[in-house]
């Protein structure tokens, strides 16, 4: 399709100079599932903030994305920082604008809702884009309820955006997250026309972030030795929110169950890495937890899910974890809380074991029937890999791109 694509979302950059010039690079996988989205496009542009490096972060973007370089800030908390930067970002943005036609706004945050602006005074087409529950992914990381106040801010910038969706077309990431945006398009009547004139609100495209293209998609249900150790895979941010005590702890149940039979591997880092580690000395099981590291997404990333018996996801918060559909690509049985889009992603658990969140008896127990049940395990993946095959990166890439570009008749 034709026309010129910008994307502003609040990510750093890292942009080296070399000798077959600029490289642009990032630490957030979605940012590749953006460029797939933007090669639809004659033409694509990051919206950023923005770091001189030397040596790219861990994944680098296709050669051919073009970045607006908007000065960077630490965090939307530092707001000294924020202060100084705001002069910069808008006269970035405002002359980034010039280069788009449509631009795809990844929010809500402050600049986010500059740029909306911005970009509506510039008569560009802005379609907004929601990647997870914003109220709650900031409440799943308070210290504690005295912190509650904080929240006011996030919720006034999240019920902005949700006004705004009402008018602008709108990508959200999950069906059950469309739903609080309305996934339906409403008629509503028109101020100026006739009695039982109406018109359609823009529409809310669910979507589901893939990174697997349909190659790496498993042609049937893998077999693997159950017999044997049992390997516990986990993927994704060491941090609060992705509850990773409570994998520590399931261990250490299992543990007690069924002594040495069980592996717990952590792929990711993140600031709570070294309170897993006292957690899992505290409980005696350290000698079976490994730590892997952060693994980009590629050939090595697939490999873990393919040698690992049962994918295990503990968030406290979510949209639709990019992880499921990974698993799912790979054959790999799932255990996942019940919280954000995750039992969509599963199908009311027929791609995968759902259980409460920070519930470990719950977790442990289904961890127990994939290990003893196979016909299940056999259902559950079969399952999964229908899904897998229908988002792949090629499938959802596109229907993304038609319809920011407005090819897709704005249909939810």
């Amino acid at each position: 399709m034709h026309g010129r694509l910008g994307v502003y979302s609040d990510d750093v950059f890292q942009l080296e100079r070399t000798a077959a010039g600029p490289r642009i690079s990032a630490d957030q996988a979605f940012l590749l599932f953006t460029c797939a989205v933007g090669q639809h496009f004659d033409r694509l542009l990051l919206f950023g903030r923005t770091l001189r490096a030397d040596r790219p972060a861990d994944h680098v973007l296709p050669p051919g994305t073009e970045l607006v370089a908007l000065p960077y800030y630490a965090s939307l908390r530092r707001l000294g920082a924020l202060a100084r930067a705001a002069a910069g970002t808008v006269t970035g943005m405002w002359r980034g604008l010039a280069r788009v036609d449509v631009v795809w706004v990844l929010g809500p945050n402050p600049f986010a809702m500059v740029l909306i602006a911005l970009a509506l005074l510039r008569r560009r087409r802005v379609v907004l884009g929601v990647r997870q529950d914003t109220p709650a992914y900031f409440r799943s990381r308070l210290p504690g309820r005295r912190w509650a106040p904080a929240l006011l801010p996030v919720r006034a910038l999240d019920s902005g955006y949700r006004l705004l969706a009402r008018w602008l077309p709108t990508t959200v990431v999950g069906t059950e997250l469309a739903r609080g945006y309305g996934s339906r398009r409403r008629c509503s009547r028109r101020r100026d026309g006739p009695p039982g004139h109406e018109r359609r609100r823009p529409a809310v495209l669910p979507m589901t972030v893939s990174l697997v293209p349909a190659r790496d998609v498993a042609a049937a249900v893998p077999r693997r030795d159950w017999t044997g150790p049992i390997e516990l895979l986990a993927v994704g941010r060491i941090d609060r929110e992705k509850n990773p005590l409570l994998l520590v702890d399931a261990l250490a149940h299992l543990e007690r169950q069924r002594p040495g039979r069980h592996v717990l591997r952590l792929l990711g880092r993140g600031p709570l890495e070294d309170a897993v580690r006292r957690h899992a000395r505290r409980l005696g099981v350290d000698g079976r937890v490994v730590f892997e590291g952060y693994v980009p997404f590629g050939p090595a990333l697939l490999r873990f899910y393919r040698q690992a018996h049962i994918l295990v996801h503990v968030s406290l918060t979510e949209g639709v974890p990019q992880v499921l559909i990974e698993g799912f690509a790979c054959g790999t049985p799932v255990v996942a809380t019940d919280v954000g889009g995750v039992r969509a992603a599963l199908d009311g658990g027929c791609a995968g074991l759902l259980v409460p969140p920070s519930d470990v008896g719950r977790l442990v127990t289904a961890i127990n029937r994939l290990v003893d049940d196979a016909d299940l395990r056999d259902r559950l993946v079969a399952h999964g890999l229908v899904t897998a095959r229908a988002v792949t990166l090629e499938t959802e890439a596109s229907r993304v791109a038609r319809f920011i570009a407005g090819e897709a008749g704005e249909k939810a």
